[in-house]
């Protein structure tokens, strides 16, 4: 049996990443085998170039790099799979908690806010940036990769300041109308002027872009308005508690 030296050691590594194998595992894997073959296999008489050149062409079809590249896609595809699955599982945590939350509150049963709280932060810390990472891997498009990013970001953002609008959080309302401000000033606009370049998606971008618009304004409203004194000092009847008697109320507190 032929002992390889540590000069062929060297040799067969530094060739094996010339040929493009990077990753030290599958590289000292490859070195491996390789010596064993040349230990086992090789004639006494047999020049070593000669045999290890045939030796590492049996380890590719056309060259040693596709074991890299295949290794690399393996390794893509397990963390692949495992975002799939968390995905799944943090979509359906966020559902069932904000639905338990939402029942309880509704009802005026304990745990409620605990489950607002843990489902609305899986949803925003969770499952919305697992959609932009998988949106990165799917989607080679830069502009598709732009539009997903901002919107998810801002639905992100969004979801926290209902988070802290439910639970009297403070800065509550400057999260909301902050996201509320990006998605109506900067998401709309640039997922209108993308998809509106493009004469597939033109049609939809005129009807989507009316919808998101619509919405936004609508949620704003409604966040950001709401009754006046004057309008309670006119409609007493439509209120538990007038205006005038809030107003002696407090007085008298203080």
């Amino acid at each position: 049996m032929r002992n390889v030296t540590d000069e062929e050691i060297d040799f067969i590594l530094e060739d094996i990443a010339k040929r493009g194998v990077v990753t030290e595992d599958v590289k000292y894997n490859i070195l491996d085998h390789v010596c064993c073959i040349i230990e086992n296999e090789m004639p006494s008489n047999e020049e070593f170039l000669k045999f290890y050149e045939m030796t590492i062409a049996k380890f590719y079809r056309e060259n040693l790099g596709e074991i890299e590249k295949e290794t690399r896609e393996l390794i893509t595809f397990k963390y692949y799979y495992a975002m799939k699955r968390t995905l799944k599982v943090s979509a359906v945590t966020s559902i069932l908690l904000i639905m338990a939350g939402v029942t309880l509150k509704a009802m005026h049963w304990p745990g409620a806010g605990i489950a607002v709280v843990l489902g609305l932060a899986f949803f925003s810390l969770v499952f919305i940036p697992l959609n932009i990472v998988m949106k990165f891997r799917d989607d080679k498009e830069k502009s598709n990769r732009l539009i997903m990013t901002v919107g998810m970001l801002t639905a992100s953002a969004a979801t926290i300041g209902v988070l802290f609008k439910i639970m009297h959080w403070p800065t509550a309302n400057i999260i909301m109308f902050s996201s509320l401000l990006v998605f109506m000033l900067i998401f709309i606009p640039i997922y209108f002027i993308i998809r509106f370049k493009d004469p597939d998606t033109k049609f939809n971008a005129i009807i989507h872009t009316t919808f998101m618009i619509g919405a936004a304004g609508m949620l704003f409203a409604l966040v950001n308005l709401g009754y006046s004194k004057k309008y309670m000092e006119q409609h007493p009847e439509q209120f538990d508690h007038p205006v005038e008697q809030m107003d002696t109320n407090q007085s008298i507190n203080h």
